[in-house]
């Protein structure tokens, strides 16, 4: 068998319309948890939780139309501001009825999304697989497993997804909260969220450390890998908490490149509860939103999508 490192989310890489972030975590300690919504629609969290099985193919399509439509009205928001603007330094105002009407095309910002899955069994590859001259091998031993693989336009080296594993995707604007970085919302929000559902709902204390994830012990027993990329403040992708995977897709081959460690599950811990995909992403998007200050939760479900 081929040996080679399982890296549960990318590395980082930087450009001006996107960031990733990296396999090796910064110091967050200057986060305050008391990020605050600063528009009224971003005081409601909408989740959509997909039931069943979904392909991953399908979790990335859906994933990229949310993106590109909170994109997208960035492109019209950053339009209106820069009007108002130079008519303002102009020396002129805007009637009655102009400033209402530009105020509710503002107001119809896409709200936070959560958009949680249970996905088929994949291994993923970032940009670095592609000059694998070993990836034919590693395909077929995915293959042997039961798992698709699938080449991503991302930075890192190979990930799973699949049955058992609690896989949420966040897409939000981070400019529409007071104080929320990039690394804020990694370590204080997305990770965070985990670690307080796991404590709460579980009795499981939980670590983070230098790598990314979330850790039963503090260098082993991972049982949260986390990814996310930025686009022009937009985020994307999340969370991977495994709730009762077959550990096997995730123990046999080495794990983000380092040696001697182990994934676990909530299951495996307590066997004595049982535990659902999604039951967990109901208490994911709880934590979520009162870390972010958010009041409100809608609860959706992904079969009244029409994708």
């Amino acid at each position: 068998m081929v040996t080679f490192r399982a890296a549960s989310v990318p590395t980082m890489s930087f450009s001006k319309s996107s960031v990733l972030i990296t396999a090796r975590r910064m110091n967050s300690s200057s986060c305050t948890t008391k990020f605050q919504p600063l528009i009224e629609n971003y005081k409601t969290l909408r989740h959509i939780h997909f039931p069943g099985i979904t392909s991953f193919e399908k979790g990335q399509r859906v994933q990229e139309m949310m993106v590109n439509a909170n994109l997208d009205f960035k492109k019209i928001e950053a339009k209106i501001r820069k009007q108002q603007k130079d008519i303002a330094a102009q020396g002129y105002q805007l009637n009655e009825y102009e400033d209402g009407l530009l105020s509710k095309i503002l107001a119809m910002k896409p709200m936070p999304t959560l958009l949680t899955f249970e996905f088929e069994n994949v291994y993923t590859g970032g940009k670095k697989m592609k000059q694998d001259p070993h990836m034919v091998e590693k395909i077929a031993q995915f293959e042997s497993l039961g798992c698709k693989y699938h080449q991503l336009e991302r930075g890192g080296q190979i990930t799973w997804h699949g049955n058992g594993q609690l896989v949420a995707y966040t897409i939000l604007d981070l400019k529409s909260f007071k104080d929320l970085t990039v690394r804020c919302f990694v370590d204080s929000v997305l990770l965070k969220s985990v670690q307080n559902l796991l404590q709460k709902n579980y009795s499981l204390t939980s670590y983070t450390n230098e790598n990314p994830g979330v850790w039963i012990e503090k260098d082993n027993l991972k049982i949260a890998s986390v990814g996310c990329n930025i686009q022009r403040a937009i985020t994307s992708y999340g969370i991977g908490l495994n709730v009762d995977p077959a550990l096997n897709f995730l123990n046999t081959f080495e794990m983000c490149g380092l040696p001697n460690t182990t994934a676990t599950s909530i299951k495996k811990l307590r066997p004595d509860i049982e535990v659902n995909v999604k039951e967990v992403g109901s208490q994911y998007a709880k934590e979520l939103a009162k870390l972010l200050n958010i009041t409100t939760v809608e609860h959706m479900s992904g079969e009244d999508l029409e994708i």
